[in-house]
Order: structure tokens, then sequence, then C-alpha cells
């Protein structure tokens, strides 16, 4: 049951959502707020926690529904991801659309075992796809894509864009000292049975920072100005399923995104962080291709 203060949280945003054009980023309180009270390694989250979460959900030859990238919702028409998950698209490699304010793939109604219920997923079909003309596979470099929706999404507790870290003293903030959070539907350590997916609900896990001196030395051929390195915990980290998915820092109440899950030796392994796309090296490539 949809209690009051729900009711009255999910009219605010519908009418701040008003306020934001299709071509612009939204301002914290619109953007990064998790209503929920509050992946490998990972544990399930509430139904309605990380509402910028997105599926992109692919077609493979005569496979469908194949959910093997994340993405965040930045805006109303944008989903912000990786670009290796869309820079092969053909005719029988097709995204076929996104879904939003998802949290269990096999579940028609997203209800926890206390009957915390979300609204339907939404599923929004593609515009266009974006990704940084100058990613390459072998480097891995400029990872990172956008994928405009066809149709403006209205906002509500379970469907809200995550922030960018856009203002001077969120762009700035030193990264190696911040505890970050990924989220998203990623192979586990139990594994499953299907191709189609990692992880049947959406699961969140936390992870450190990993400075580039320690990174350098795992993956001898650098990491870059432009990433960001985050695990090298036993059990924890971002796996397969999870590309394209945000690595997620709490700022002052605000939920911003600080990497884009690009790539990683292993999942999981003590020692091994996974590499991220640094998303405040790409701010003005995101605004400037957001039309």
């Amino acid at each position: 049951m949809r209690t009051a203060p729900s009711i009255f949280l999910a009219l605010v945003l519908l009418g701040l959502h008003a306020l934001v054009a299709s071509s612009s980023l939204p301002e914290p309180g619109t953007c990064g707020v998790d209503f929920s009270d509050r992946i490998y390694g990972g544990t399930i989250t509430k139904p309605k926690a990380y509402p910028w979460t997105a599926i992109l959900v692919f077609r493979y030859e005569d496979k469908k529904n194949l959910y093997w990238c994340g993405g965040s919702l930045i805006s109303n028409r944008y989903v912000l991801t990786a670009a290796h998950c869309v820079n092969k698209l053909n005719d029988i490699y097709e995204l076929e659309s996104v879904r939003l304010g998802e949290w269990d793939l096999l579940s028609e109604e997203d209800c926890n075992d206390i009957e915390e219920c979300n609204d339907p997923p939404l599923s929004v079909g593609v515009e266009k796809v974006i990704p940084h003309a100058d990613f390459s596979m072998k480097t891995t470099y400029n990872d990172i894509a956008l994928v405009k929706l066809n149709e403006s999404v209205n906002f509500t507790e379970f469907v809200s864009p995550l922030c960018l870290p856009v203002a001077e003293p969120v762009k700035t903030l030193d990264t190696d000292g911040l505890r970050f959070v990924a989220a998203g539907w990623g192979n586990t350590e139990h594994k499953n049975d299907t191709t189609e997916f990692g992880s049947r609900y959406k699961l969140h896990v936390e992870l450190n920072a990993v400075n580039k001196t320690f990174c350098d030395r795992v993956y001898p051929r650098g990491v870059a100005s432009s990433q960001l390195c985050a695990g090298a915990e036993a059990g924890k980290s971002s796996c397969h399923g999870d590309s394209g998915g945000a690595l997620v820092a709490t700022v002052d109440g605000y939920a911003y995104g600080y990497g884009i899950v690009s790539y990683g030796k292993a999942c999981g392994k003590e020692s091994i962080p996974v590499v991220y796309t640094r998303v405040t090296s790409f701010l003005d490539w995101i605004e400037g291709h957001m039309d």
C-alpha cells in the first residue's frame, strides 16, 4: 500500500520534473535521491533503492530480453552507460529498449517479503545511441556512451535520475578517499543457469576507492587519468552484467555518479580492483551530446 508520505514525495518529484528540460542535467534534489530506507558479494536491495539504475535490453540473433549491461538515468531522456556495451550494434545485435524501475527480473510485480512493492517497471524505446567517438576496445579508454530514450519519462520514487558531479565542490573532490556503492544485476558468486542475466534481483555492494599507484601495479598498461579504480576486496566487486552501471558516492545527502563500470581482470578477488570510467573527465562531452 502506498503511504501518504510516499505519495507526497512522488508528487514533489513530478512537480520538479516539469521544471527540467530534457537537454539539461537535473539539480540535486531532483536527482540523487534514494527513497528507500537505508554484484558480486552484494546483497539484495530494497525494491525502490537506487531508482536511477537502468537495464539495457538486447537482442542477439533470435535471442531476446538479454540483460547484458546496465546504465544510469541522468535526465528524463538520457541514460549514461559504457561504450563497450553499445559500440558493436548491428542487425543481429540490437539494443531494443531500456528498463527503468526494475528490481526482480523474473516477477511481473516487484514486491519483497514484507510487501514493499514498486510500480510496474517501465520499458522505454531507444531513439539513438551515442558512444564516444574515441572509444577503443583495445585500450578501453573513453568507455562512455549515452542512450537517448524515444520518450520522456516521469520521475517518481521508483524512477528518478542520478546526479552527476557538475558543481565545483563535488567535481573536484578527491575520489581516493571516497566509499562507493555499485548496484546492478550482474553475476554473483552463486552464478545461475541462464545467459539472459547475472542476478535475478538488483544487488548492491560497498566498495573502497583504490588509488592509481596500486591500480597501475595490477594493470601494467596503466590506468588513465580519465579512469578510476575501486574494489580489491575479496568477494566484493562489480562483475559481468554490471558493465555500464554507476559507481556512486553520497555527498551531502545526494547520490553522485563518479564512475561507469568498464572492465576488470576478475570478479571479487582480493587485491584486484575493477576499472571505471571517470565521469568528471567527460562532463563536457556528456552535456555537449544531450540535445
